[in-house]
């Protein structure tokens, strides 16, 4: 009897590893085929990833290419100068020998003085590194466009282990987890507008010309990084609501431990990859937001709670 009952219990985990292999096949397949895609449109998704940046160095270079033209001039004889901010334009045809004499002095003294400003981009190091930078991106990308298949794949083997009663919850919490999972991600491409600028703000605290030459696996990996640690903070809510359901957590105790918002507020600021107020402040309120938003929910599991009960 005891072999029959070891093999019993042999067959049935061998089975399990069995449909748990057939899950991760599939899940794998499933990030192949996100990352081949997200491959093809390197393009556009790189163009919007690469914006927060791009647009503070084109505003640092737009602001210094005018910073140098205005030296230029100032170096310039005085009777010159208004000749080189504003090209001046022959208003007769064909042009005075004095038109055509402020036109050559001006081209002249441009030619001899060209304006040299250090431009601000990105850079590889190493000839394989654009080929790197694609695929990690094109994998991650793949990733999150695959990743309700791949939660569907583990719901599949996971759910038919659990009782009715404890399906319920997750009918909620997983669709809500995958909504505030995007925000997250969404609210910190955001922040990377005000933070990018922010840093780069300190580059005129030192000897000029001081420039930018970045990376782009070191930026891809510093936003990806933001986006991760927002998201993972604005699962504060589903947090709170399995400890609601599991019954560690009620709405009055919420209310009554409110400080206990402030404190995960200010754990949020510490783990916040970027340590800029616009960051910090931003993941601060959010945190707060979500915490009290959290007692909503909580009341609204309780009376469910309590109306399965009485029914």
């Amino acid at each position: 009897m005891r072999s029959e009952h070891t093999n019993d219990k042999r067959m049935e985990l061998t089975e399990h590893l069995g449909e748990l292999r057939t899950h991760l096949i599939k899940s794998i397949w499933y990030l192949v085929l996100g990352a081949i895609a997200a491959y093809q449109f390197f393009g556009p998704i790189y163009g919007f990833l690469y914006r927060p940046l791009e647009k503070e160095m084109n505003a640092l270079n737009a602001e210094r290419v005018k910073a140098e033209i205005k030296l230029q001039v100032s170096k310039a004889p005085k009777k010159l100068q208004p000749d080189l901010l504003i090209i001046p334009h022959a208003f007769h045809n064909p042009p005075t020998q004095e038109e055509f004499n402020r036109l050559a002095d001006a081209v002249s003294w441009i030619r001899e003085h060209p304006v040299a400003t250090p431009m601000m981009s990105t850079i590889f190091r190493g000839f394989y590194e654009p080929f790197m930078v694609q695929l990690k991106i094109s994998m991650v990308i793949g990733l999150l466009m695959v990743l309700p298949f791949i939660m569907w794949e583990f719901a599949q083997f996971v759910l038919p282990a659990l009782t009715p009663q404890e399906k319920k919850p997750l009918r909620l919490l997983v669709p809500l987890s995958m909504f505030l999972m995007l925000a997250g991600a969404l609210v910190a491409y955001i922040t990377m507008f005000f933070a990018v600028g922010w840093f780069l703000g300190y580059l005129n605290n030192f000897p000029q010309p001081a420039i930018l030459m970045q990376d782009p696996n070191d930026y891809i990996l510093f936003l990806l990084k933001m986006m991760a640690a927002f998201a993972i903070a604005f699962q504060l809510p589903v947090v709170l609501m399995a400890l609601a359901y599991a019954g560690l957590v009620t709405s009055k105790g919420l209310i009554t431990q409110w400080k206990w918002g402030l404190v995960i507020a200010c754990l949020g600021m510490i783990f916040t990859p970027a340590n800029d107020p616009w960051s910090l402040a931003l993941i601060a309120v959010a945190l707060l937001i979500l915490y009290f938003g959290s007692i909503l929910l909580v009341k609204y599991i309780e009376r469910t709670r309590a109306k399965a009960k009485s029914a």
